[in-house]
């Protein structure tokens, strides 16, 4: 069957339907399939920035050299500047103006930036993990975020020991770095960092725990509902929103928060709410409709809809199928 599915991937390189080629695309990355070079390098070429980006990105897994030129063109890079433009494409950075009217798609050139910089790690990668290892507080959290930008897995372990480092901008910077590096070893440290002293590094130690998505640190999640600052205490009804999952130690808190003294946070917990389709914060989220804040009450209106159609169309019980 396995050997069936990679000429199935490699066929489908050649196909005209977006959806199918998008697919081998992502495939032959994941699949280690290094014959789909030249189906790969054709596919950056394409109209749908999409396919290009899952192009991209397959080219990067599999580290082919053979690619470089084509990444390269993607970014337009010349040897003098290719360091710069790789870091700039990594970090969301938009794309000068062309005059001819043909800029790539940020997510493409991102994709493009990371594959270059895993094919040939020396043009960003080493002198971000200098910069690291530098102990200079500015230096380490560029780098942190530099190497988080190119999706350098490999450093989770010395970043994870940085969350324990003195300076509070340090901290925050391995925070954010470990969420967007997706470690889910970091959650145990995430979480104590929840208790830091410094309410900026509880707040990205909450947005890190959003992008983790580790059960293990629902508890302490819904804790900092409580957090003694507003901001903390709006990520975390954000965060605890995005899980979707209607469990009654989420809602409960969230229904709590209902009544928080901060209008972000109210509204926030109702926005929660909603995603999570949760009926019974019905009434509770329908009190907020003469709430004095405008924001909080029209969010009020959209969730209490939400959560009647919810309360009066149940989804299917997962302990009862």
């Amino acid at each position: 069957m396995a050997d069936n599915l990679e000429k199935i991937v490699l066929d489908a390189l050649d196909a005209e339907e977006p959806n199918i080629l998008r697919a081998a695309c992502l495939l032959s990355g994941s699949m280690g399939l290094k014959e789909a070079e030249r189906g790969l390098i054709k596919a950056l070429g394409h109209k749908a920035w999409q396919i290009q980006a899952e192009a991209a990105k397959s080219l990067g897994l599999l580290l082919l050299p053979g690619a470089l030129p084509f990444l390269r063109r993607l970014l337009k890079a010349s040897d003098a500047d290719l360091r710069q433009k790789v870091l700039a494409a990594a970090a969301g950075a938009k794309e000068p103006p062309s005059e001819a009217g043909d800029e790539t798609h940020p997510e493409v050139r991102k994709a493009a930036a990371v594959a270059i910089s895993r094919i040939q790690p020396g043009v960003a990668q080493e002198a971000l993990r200098a910069a690291l290892a530098s102990g200079q507080a500015n230096l380490m959290g560029a780098a942190m975020s530099g190497l988080a930008n190119l999706e350098v897995t490999d450093i989770a372990q010395n970043v994870i020991e940085l969350t324990a480092n003195e300076d509070v901008a340090v901290r925050r910077a391995a925070a954010a770095c470990l969420g967007r590096l997706r470690e889910i070893k970091a959650v145990p440290r995430l979480v104590q960092l929840l208790q830091d002293s410094d309410a900026g590094v509880r707040k990205e130690a909450v947005i890190a725990l959003n992008h983790i998505k580790s059960r293990d640190a629902l508890a302490p999640l819904a804790a900092c509902l409580d957090d003694n600052d507003a901001e903390v205490r709006r990520v975390t009804a954000i965060a605890l929103g995005n899980t979707r999952l209607r469990l009654n130690e989420i809602v409960q808190p969230l229904i709590h928060a209902l009544r928080d003294r901060d209008a972000s946070v109210r509204q926030a917990a109702l926005m929660a709410l909603s995603n999570i389709k949760a009926p019974e914060a019905l009434e509770a989220a329908a009190s907020l409709l003469a709430d004095t804040h405008d924001e909080v009450r029209k969010q009020a209106g959209a969730t209490t809809v939400v959560l009647a159609f919810a309360k009066e169309r149940p989804e299917y019980d997962p302990g009862h199928i």
